[in-house]
């Protein structure tokens, strides 16, 4: 294959053909290129796939052509550049096809469009929460008032229309440019933010140390704040305005740093003060870990808003939650509700679970599909220390088989293999083969308050939870 070499994004009114455009960044930064008026077409390996149906619907009614990977997009839309992520192979057949044109990354591509706006540029990392915080952050600046533009990892409910997925969302005008950053692939470094917000450094993707490189080197690259954990501070240049948050009081910290105070689940979502804030914040969220979102939005509202300091909590109370973010579904007959969420590390899967037991009680059942076999066999071993801490003896965690999405892998280590290791460690976990039979186990004991299905990137998780114990 001829080597293309590493582009600038040419100028608006071009073409841009996207490969694997129905991933969640991608198809937002589709969104993002029309908006700024490029011809926008695309390709993707799962064009046909029963889950992405709404999303190809959006992005085809905005006037973003599809085409079948097979490498006929190039050839007919004759694009001046291709945007490929890093999921897609090099001997895919599109990339192929248009072997002599100039091509670009995603984040680099995403970094210029963004680099071409005036407005404030607020980006959103951390190894959990960042696209709840990503949209929350930009649903509280609506509700101050102020015009945004929002590019996300996930389908934010405030956002969405009938046209828009709810990924990407644009004033004409906007005050601020709030885009979530991605650190798995090392991505983040395309990006020079004005504001970098930080929210933790948790178990994924690749170890704590080079996590904390990565990160270091995000917030070295921010211009004018960083509001991070306050545990965390050490990673940030002194130079930059900075604010904190925390999980509960912190010895030698400022005084106003954030943390939440008073937590109370209901069934709404929760209530809570925050220290330095006067009013209480009420949201529709659930969990501690919400609160402590909260406070990382609320501290990257004051560094950019102080003047109206005491308007913030309450612009909080606007955010509806975005798709498959502990989304609740109706209740079964017996009484259970059916919560989808898109936890997929430790962190996550545990945050999950414990947000479900402080709302909902005990015991739960719970549904977890591993999102690819790297990405289980890395958190292998700490999964199974994080269920031994938040798992409780009558509750009941079914392993689906690993998600694959096509391309080169190993195919190991199995959800049997896992499986087994955690039950022979006395842990409630059991694999299943197929989503038919976890189904069957779920509807034979519904004495759980509520049952939880889990995981990542395969889009018809949502719709099946959606659809568990209907007749």
């Amino acid at each position: 294959m001829t080597s293309a070499p590493t582009s600038v994004l040419p100028a608006p009114g071009a073409r841009i053909f996207l490969v694997g455009i129905g991933g969640i960044g991608m198809s937002a930064l589709a969104q993002l290129l029309r908006y700024q008026g490029y011809e926008v077409a695309g390709s993707d390996r799962g064009l046909d796939e029963p889950g992405k149906r709404g999303l190809y619907e959006r992005l085809r009614a905005q006037g973003i052509a599809l085409y079948a990977q097979d490498g006929s997009g190039p050839k007919d839309c004759a694009p001046d550049c291709l945007v490929f992520s890093t999921a897609v192979e090099p001997d895919n057949a599109d990339l192929l096809a248009g072997a002599a044109l100039p091509r670009l990354q995603r984040a680099a591509a995403l970094a210029q469009c963004l680099n071409r706006l005036r407005a404030p540029q607020i980006c959103v990392a951390g190894s959990s929460g960042k696209t709840s915080v990503t949209a929350w952050l930009a649903s509280a600046l609506k509700a101050l008032g102020k015009q945004v533009l929002m590019v996300n990892g996930g389908y934010v409910l405030d956002f969405e229309s009938r046209l828009m997925p709810g990924n990407f969302y644009a004033d004409a005008n906007p005050d601020y440019i709030i885009v979530e950053v991605d650190e798995s692939d090392r991505s983040i470094s395309a990006f020079s933010p004005d504001y970098a917000l930080l929210l933790n450094i948790g178990n994924d993707h690749y170890g704590e140390a080079e996590l904390r490189r990565v990160f270091s080197a995000f917030l070295l690259a921010a211009k004018q704040g960083a509001v991070l954990p306050h545990d965390l501070k050490q990673l940030a240049p002194a130079a930059l305005s900075q604010r904190y948050f925390a999980r509960g009081p912190a010895a030698q910290a400022a005084p106003d740093l954030a943390y939440p105070l008073s937590f109370q689940a209901n069934e709404q979502g929760c209530s809570f003060l925050v220290n330095g804030f006067s009013e209480p914040v009420n949201c529709r969220q659930n969990g501690l870990h919400s609160a402590w979102n909260a406070c990382a939005v609320l501290q990257s509202l004051a560094l950019l808003l102080p003047e109206q300091s005491a308007a913030l909590p309450a612009s909080l109370s606007a955010f509806q939650g975005v798709r498959q973010r502990f989304e609740v579904f109706g209740e079964q007959s017996g009484g259970s509700v059916k919560i989808n969420d898109y936890a997929h590390n430790p962190e996550k899967i545990c945050a999950a679970i414990e947000s479900a037991r402080l709302r909902f009680g005990a015991p739960l059942a719970i549904v977890f599909q591993p999102h690819g076999f790297g990405p289980l066999a890395f958190m292998r071993e700490s999964l199974q220390k994080s269920l031994a801490a938040c798992l409780q003896a009558e509750d009941q965690f079914l392993l689906l088989p690993v998600y694959y999405a096509g391309g080169s892998s190993s195919h190991s280590p199995s959800s049997e293999e896992v499986a087994a290791q955690y039950e022979s460690a006395g842990l409630p976990v059991q694999a299943v083969a197929k989503r038919q039979a976890a189904e069957l186990i779920l509807r034979q004991n519904q004495r759980k308050t509520c049952t939880l299905v889990l995981g990542a990137r395969d889009a018809s998780l949502r719709d099946w939870c959606k659809n568990l114990f209907h007749p």
